[in-house]
């Protein structure tokens, strides 16, 4: 037997009646919608409690969980997350919460690891009365967050007699699918930002070639629910979609290569600062790693696109860069990526996808935590009037062209700050948004399994404040007059650092081959550092550096170029 899904406000009273229900005064429900954690004291029933008072008219005294709990003292209407106190037979008590918030419980065969997956099963039930049943397979996912107490996982749903199996399942205003990620948010301070900023991509942005392929969503979707592993309860997740040829929907391969997909993971040709060789025994090159198509590894498709941007000259890459990569998305993701100000996401954490054979690249975002003023691990990055480029914008915000890059930045900019852009309808959002968790008190029940985590509303203020100021940066930024290319003037040099922000190391990038030198001053004008560059390209090291705003001066056969670097 496979997936099992029923509709359960009409499955509650079902049941009650057939005999599920101890007595007139007795909450109770099918297996799935009501999770116990002992060891925290905490009952979660996904019953919305307009259900639970219509079922349950009179004085509700017990409940009925793993075993029977005793309201104490009985009520005559229950209220959506207002705790309720509620004792064993031997007098534990315990506190009851009812939610409207989706509620997933996973139980394992063993220790869940980073791979290999281990066995499962996995309910799910939601407000709307939608309660699944499924076998899985389950293991952590991420890099760095693994070291985090809390942790992500990926989830692959399985049939109940062949455990090998792959089965798709289907969530509410999600795909049908069988492989999902659930995302602890442990690093966002509201457990926020990747649900609110997902949503937002999506408003902005959609495929260029989604005519075609009606199904295709340039991202992910997403929804907040909570989460019991083995019986313990873990706190907000986030549900999330999977970016796979399936989610864009990429044309499969076909003894050639056609759909094509690479995930950023880390920095170097992922930002356009190098073009290393490249070995197709392995799927991992400068800071890419390879997705699709799964029939063959070969990186010589993307290795084309990135040698074009680093080493094109600079009328031939403008007239042929929008045959290469898609502009309205380059346009979009730009102004997404600075919106959000993502300084994770220059590279790293970003997509390069091709639909088909011979036509251009775009992007697609993940991991969008690291926003709206906070970095990647959580802490306060109160910087908003800085541009995020990589090597590819680097090169495109030099694009003064009737129709060009900066022409349609500018448009595109304009128009959606009267329609999504503003800063009513993003904080709107996350307000919404926080308060359907605060009010299911899941910020309560956060804190009981994280006790480190703080529920401060005074987020949302610090969140609009640093927009606005963003918003206000960017206004003028982006309308202000484009700067062609210093290369069509005769005798003057252009440079480059790559990837900005930097962590230990910059890629300099000039266009004179003559020696050079280049310094730094940090934010009171002190020079910290200076070094000779030989050649087009030299590496920096900048590891040395405390983590801010400096300033980077390229001195040239008499020019003077400056440039802002920010290290963290």
């Amino acid at each position: 037997m496979g997936i099992r899904h029923c509709r359960t406000i009409l499955a509650t009273l079902a049941y009650a009646v057939a005999g599920g229900l101890q007595a007139g005064d007795t909450i109770t429900a099918p297996p799935g919608r009501i999770h116990v954690d002992h060891a925290r004291r905490l009952i979660l029933a996904n019953l919305p409690a307009s259900q639970v008072n219509a079922l349950w008219p009179g004085l509700k005294s017990e409940i009925l969980a793993d075993s029977l709990y005793s309201l104490n003292p009985a009520v005559p209407i229950v209220e959506t997350g207002h705790p309720y106190t509620v004792r064993t037979g031997s007098g534990i008590a315990y506190q009851l919460y009812f939610s409207n918030l989706p509620l997933i419980g996973i139980t394992t065969q063993g220790p869940i690891v980073d791979e290999p997956q281990v066995a499962g099963h996995f309910t799910y039930s939601d407000s709307t009365g939608e309660l699944v049943h499924a076998a899985l397979g389950i293991e952590y996912r991420g890099g760095s967050s693994q070291a985090w107490p809390k942790k992500s996982y990926r989830i692959e749903f399985r049939s109940d007699t062949a455990w090998e199996e792959e089965t798709d399942m289907q969530l509410p205003g999600m795909r049908s699918d069988d492989d999902w990620n659930l995302l602890a948010l442990y690093n966002e301070p509201l457990r926020l930002r990747n649900v609110v900023c997902n949503r937002l991509w999506r408003m902005i942005h959609a495929p260029y070639y989604q005519f075609l392929e009606p199904d295709a969503v340039n991202g992910v979707r997403m929804m907040h629910a909570e989460l019991f592993v083995n019986g313990a309860y873990r706190g907000i997740y986030a549900v999330s979609e999977r970016i796979d040829r399936k989610q864009l929907e990429l044309k499969t391969y076909n003894g050639s290569i056609r759909g094509e997909l690479y995930k950023g993971t880390s920095w170097g040709a992922s930002t356009f600062s190098e073009a290393p060789p490249y070995d197709n025994g392995e799927l991992y090159w400068s800071g890419f790693e390879y997705e699709y198509p799964t029939e063959v590894t070969d990186w010589a498709n993307l290795h084309d696109f990135v040698q074009f941007v680093l080493d094109t000259p600079e009328e031939q890459f403008l007239e042929s860069c929008t045959s290469r990569f898609e502009l309205d998305n380059a346009v979009d993701y730009f102004i997404f990526l600075n919106l959000l100000r993502a300084e994770d996401n220059t590279g790293k954490n970003i997509y390069i996808a091709r639909y088909d054979a011979g036509t251009p690249y775009f992007y697609v975002p993940h991991d969008l935590d690291g926003t709206f003023g906070i970095a990647w691990d959580g802490s306060v990055a109160n910087t908003t009037d800085d541009l995020l480029e990589n090597g590819f914008y680097e090169r495109l915000i030099h694009d003064c062209r009737p129709g060009g890059f900066m022409d349609r930045l500018r448009q595109r900019w304009n128009e959606l700050r009267g329609t999504i852009i503003t800063a009513n309808a993003i904080t709107g959002m996350f307000a919404q948004e926080h308060a359907r968790l605060s009010g299911n008190w899941a910020y309560v029940r956060e804190a009981l399994a994280w006790p480190e985590f703080v529920h401060d509303p005074a987020q949302l203020a610090y969140l609009e404040a640093w927009l606005q100021a963003r918003l206000a940066y960017l206004d003028t930024r982006f309308n202000a007059p484009c700067e062609p290319s210093a290369i069509a003037e005769a005798g003057t040099p252009v440079f480059g650092l790559f990837p900005n922000p930097a962590n230990t190391h910059v890629t300099v990038l000039t266009t004179e081959p003559a020696a050079a030198r280049i310094r730094l001053t940090d934010a009171i004008g002190r020079n910290v550092l200076q070094q000779t560059l030989y050649g087009p390209r030299n590496e920096m090291d900048v590891s040395m550096l405390a983590p801010g705003l400096y300033q980077a001066t390229v001195a040239i056969n008499g020019h003077e170029i400056t440039r802002k670097l920010v290290i963290n």
